[in-house]
């Protein structure tokens, strides 16, 4: 069997309390319309029914305030908001982030705190990549952080699904490790776009199988001085097995 993919060339500490700032004070005693117009609002397609979406607002200029973030991840659930705190590298000056504090509207405290977050991304990359989509297409929203900053094409993340059973957020390191993963909720899979070289580059495509992303099909292009070839691999008995090659596309 053989699909075609097509694409190019393949990338706590505890709270501190609202008391840090005024911004923050300010930000999360809006009511949630009036904080949408404060903050950038990104909105995620979902169930018919329900209308998620999430938002950040970046700490002003030269303060070290934490990043800000609100989100809908079910309607079943109240919104949340994360309090992302980070410091600068002294080595390597990126913006790098210490914790992350996860409360519920309507409560001063967090129900959840994170201290190993391994997020380390240039102070320029909005909110340290902070998104909020559905990772493992189960109906509630997930989150994810850049891990680092790339050179290349290969981004990795940072992922925390949201566990209905825990009542919290669970990191997910099988799925760190697919490089620049993109989630299409109608297929439910997820394509891998990655470059191993300057020769050599292509697409992986996942399944949720058993709580993790399982490699189903591989796309391989790989380049000489004769030109392109691509090279197929499909998952034949639990295994990633050749099928065919041909023209790069």
């Amino acid at each position: 069997m053989k699909r075609c993919v097509q694409g190019e060339g393949i990338e706590m500490k505890t709270m501190r309390g609202w008391v840090k700032t005024g911004l923050i004070v300010s930000l999360f005693l809006l009511p949630l319309h009036a904080l949408a117009e404060e903050m950038e609002t990104i909105f995620v397609e979902g169930d018919e029914t329900f209308l998620a979406g999430y938002s950040c607002a970046a700490p002003p200029a030269g303060s070290s305030a934490p990043i800000l973030c609100e989100a809908r991840i079910s309607q079943l659930l109240p919104p949340f908001y994360f309090e992302i705190d980070w410091q600068i590298a002294a080595e390597s000056g990126e913006r790098t982030v210490t914790g992350i504090a996860i409360r519920r509207q309507g409560e001063a405290e967090p129900f959840q705190t994170i201290s190993d977050v391994g997020s380390s991304v240039k102070p320029t990359t909005d909110n340290n990549g902070f998104e909020v989509t559905d990772l493992n297409f189960d109906g509630h929203l997930d989150f994810r952080l850049l891990a680092e900053t790339t050179a290349g094409p290969n981004a990795l993340y940072r992922n925390w699904l949201w566990s209905s059973r825990d009542m919290r957020f669970i990191n997910h390191a099988k799925l760190d490790e697919i490089v620049s993963p993109e989630f299409d909720p109608d297929t439910q899979e997820i394509t891998s776009r990655w470059r191993a070289s300057a020769a050599e580059g292509g697409v992986d495509i996942y399944v949720w199988e058993s709580g993790d992303p399982v490699l189903i099909h591989r796309e391989t292009d790989r380049y000489d001085g004769a030109g392109c070839t691509r090279f197929f691999y499909d998952r034949i008995g639990g295994r990633l097995e050749p099928t065919g090659e041909g023209p790069c596309a």
